[in-house]
Parts: C-alpha cells; sequence; structure tokens
C-alpha cells in the first residue's frame, strides 16, 4: 500500500437501516461518496498500438499518473458468536504479518512452497485468516503454523468462521447480487460460481471478448472520454461485460486508440455464492446500496444461519478507489433480530432488525419506517493483529480485557 494514498477522510459514516420478515433479511446502507464513476473497474485499453491493463489506483485516490479504475464495494463480516475475539476487535482480527498488502507480506516463494497454502490451497499469497486457525495460543496467529485440514472442517462445522458478504459496484452489482466468502485460515469464496470471472488477453492478440457494438459504439468505451470524467451511467448506462452485451472480440471493430474493455465479465451466480442480492444506486453524492438474503441457507458450511430472536455480531467497510487494506472499517456491533441487544460501554450502540412485512428483496421494504443507525468506520492504515498483540497493551488484547472501540477512545459515545 502506497503510503501517499491517505484518504482525505480518516473517518466515514455509514448509515444503515435493518429489517428481517421472519424468512429474509434485508439491509440498506447509505454513506456520502462524492467521487464519481466508481462503478469502473479493471480495464483492459488500446494505447500506443498494444493493449494494457489499466487497474487500480482510481484518479480520486492518487492523481500521479494514474492509468486505473478501481470500483467501489461494501462488505461486512457476520459471526454468531463463535469467534473467539471478534466482538472485540472485529475485522483487526483478521489481518496479520504476512498478509499481501502488508510491509511484512510473505514472498510468493514461501507461500506456493508451503503445504498447506501453496500444495493444498494453490494459493500465491496470505489473505484474510483468523488466528485461532493457527496453532499455539488463540491469539497468535502464525500462518506457517495452519492447523490441519481436520482442525478446520471441525471449526468450521462448529461455526468457528466469519461471514464476509459484498456489494461491488462492478463485479457484481449489474447482475442484482453480491459476492459471498468467508474467512477461517483464509479469505475463501463460498461454493458456487460467483458473479465475475477474468477473460485471457495479451498485449498484441488483445482480449477474447468486446461490448455488441450494436449496444456500444465501437464494441469498446473510450479510455480518453471516461479518464476526462465522462463515465458511463451507473445503472442505465453498458459498463460491464454482461452476457447480453458480450461478444467475441473482433480486432477490425474494437481495436482503436483509447478502446477501453472490462477484464472482467460478470455473470450470475450459483450456489451459496448467489445468496445475497443486492443493488447499488449513485446519486450524485453518496452511495444507497441494499442486500437482501434468506435467514436459513442451503450452506450452513460457509454461510451463517439466522434465526428471529437471536443477537449477532457485524462489522462493516467501505472500500474506495483501490483494493486490498485502502478502505475504512468498523467496529463490531451487536445485531438483534427484532431484539434490542444489551449496550454496554466498551462496544458500540447495537442495531436491531426491525420485523416488516414479507418482502422478496429489498427494495420491497418501506425503509422509512426503519430507524437509521449511523455508525463510525476508520482508516486502519497497515495496522495489524499481530501489531496489536505484541504491543503496549498486549496482555489486555490477548485476555480481551479491551476492545478496539475502546482502543480508538470511543467508548464513553
Amino acid at each position: 500500500m502506497n503510503d501517499d494514498w491517505m484518504p482525505a477522510e480518516q473517518e466515514k459514516q455509514l448509515r444503515t437501516r435493518v429489517a428481517h420478515d421472519r424468512e429474509r433479511l434485508h439491509f440498506q446502507f447509505r454513506w456520502d461518496q462524492p467521487d464519481p464513476g466508481g462503478w469502473i473497474h479493471d480495464m483492459l485499453a488500446y494505447h500506443e498500438g498494444e493493449w494494457r491493463q489499466f487497474a487500480d489506483p482510481s484518479p480520486w485516490v492518487s492523481d500521479d499518473g494514474h492509468t486505473g479504475f478501481y470500483e467501489d464495494r461494501l462488505s461486512f463480516f457476520l459471526d454468531d458468536g463463535s469467534v473467539r475475539g471478534f466482538e472485540e476487535f472485529a475485522g483487526w482480527l483478521t489481518a496479520h504479518e504476512g498478509m499481501r498488502s502488508l510491509p511484512s507480506a510473505a514472498s510468493v516463494a514461501d507461500v506456493t512452497s508451503h503445504p498447506h497454502y501453496g500444495d493444498r490451497l494453490g494459493k500465491s499469497d496470505i489473505r484474510k485468516f483468523l488466528p485461532q486457525a493457527c496453532a499455539g495460543e488463540w491469539w497468535e496467529g502464525d500462518w506457517r503454523e495452519v492447523r490441519s485440514p481436520g482442525e478446520l472442517q471441525a471449526m468450521k462445522a462448529h461455526g468457528e468462521f466469519l461471514d464476509l458478504p459484498m456489494w461491488r459496484a462492478h463485479r457484481s452489482d449489474p447482475v442484482g447480487y453480491g459476492t459471498d466468502a468467508h474467512v477461517l485460515d483464509y479469505r475463501h469464496a463460498d461454493d458456487g460460481r460467483r458473479t465475475y470471472t477474468s477473460q485471457e488477453w495479451t498485449s498484441d492478440a488483445g482480449p477474447e471478448l468486446m461490448f455488441d457494438p450494436d449496444v456500444v459504439d465501437g464494441g469498446a468505451l473510450d479510455y480518453h472520454a471516461v479518464s476526462a470524467g465522462e463515465f458511463p451511467a451507473q445503472g442505465s448506462g453498458t459498463y460491464a461485460l454482461t452476457p447480453d452485451v458480450t461478444v467475441p472480440f473482433d480486432p477490425g471493430v474494437a481495436e482503436w486508440e483509447g478502446a477501453m474493455i472490462p477484464r472482467r465479465p460478470v455473470r450470475e451466480p450459483t450456489g451459496s455464492a448467489a445468496d445475497w442480492t443486492a443493488s447499488g444506486t449513485w446519486t450524485g453524492d453518496e452511495w444507497v446500496v441494499t442486500m437482501s438474503r434468506p435467514l436459513v441457507t442451503d450452506t450452513p458450511s460457509d454461510t451463517t444461519q439466522l434465526s428471529p430472536g437471536e443477537i449477532y455480531l457485524w462489522a462493516p467497510a467501505i472500500h474506495h478507489g483501490a483494493g486490498k487494506r485502502w478502505h475504512w472499517a468498523g467496529y463490531a456491533h451487536r445485531l438483534g433480530l427484532g431484539v434490542t441487544p444489551e449496550r454496554t460501554a466498551d462496544l458500540p450502540p447495537p442495531l436491531v432488525a426491525h420485523e416488516v412485512e414479507p418482502a422478496t428483496a429489498a427494495a420491497d421494504v418501506d425503509w422509512t419506517k426503519i430507524p437509521v443507525h449511523t455508525t463510525p468506520l476508520v482508516f486502519p492504515g497497515i495496522a495489524s493483529w499481530t501489531d496489536l498483540v505484541n504491543g503496549q497493551r498486549a496482555t489486555a488484547i490477548r485476555n480481551l480485557e479491551t476492545t478496539m472501540w475502546k482502543l480508538h477512545g470511543r467508548a464513553a459515545e
């Protein structure tokens, strides 16, 4: 992560409404976002006689010779209380020494040669994981000492993982879904087909796919126009390679200076990856995002199951203009489905999912009748769980005698 990418706002205010109808859980999220174009993502552009990948960061993250576009996202962790330390430390619990984008990131050689991450999972980097997924004290979290597959499977069976759904403005919104993952020894995608894939491309032959020229003139977006701020209309415009506007690439049509085509085609998901429907609208100064899923799903092995009258833990994040650690992270809140959780001074105010009439989608909920819960999200920088459990407050953190809410001086709020 480039130190120069420090956001102008160190804190974001997320405005959340939550409802349930005894069959489905519904969220509405709103947050201020003045920068346009957050639905453009990871483009292949024909420039000076060859195809190039123009990825992150977006120009509003860094204007130092940028050639990138990276979608806006909203994500949150959901836990039934099984993960020790999550209520106290939320997403900070999942960031460890060795994780990608941190100064201590493990080398590709070290990861690919590891018997679990390299041989078994086929990974080349370390991503979010729980410290309990590793041997030793519960808080240690050394990825090199990850537990055996049998132990990890037993943890999952007992609900010791974090559910991690996400709304993505480009890679999921155009098909009306979110993406779904869970965190234990790694940030795993849920079973099934996710909303996006990758198309092959080379600098000389170009991509495999392009826009239907009957829909998008020239079979591609215009990089120069988009760079100048002429973004395709979010929602009503064509900016994503959805199946209905995608055709095989024809260099005779789409190979022109500035032609720009998404690298990530999108499609309707299947299986557990399709649990969350989602939709977002950029109003010109804020995002309004709704998400919805069944309380009970077909895949309890990778999805937190929900029941009216019970209390869960929830911690949100907003991602803007870049990937990895460049985001605003939230504290863990108690979330009651039709009940009001107890409030303690060491934790943020709880949320209540109010019971509403049956609604097949979040858009069917009368959100004006649901109270707004506003919660602060903060820029975490490169602070990790490893730093916390070895820092000045190490003993209190290891013993769960404090919380991230208290450490940030918010316990009196």
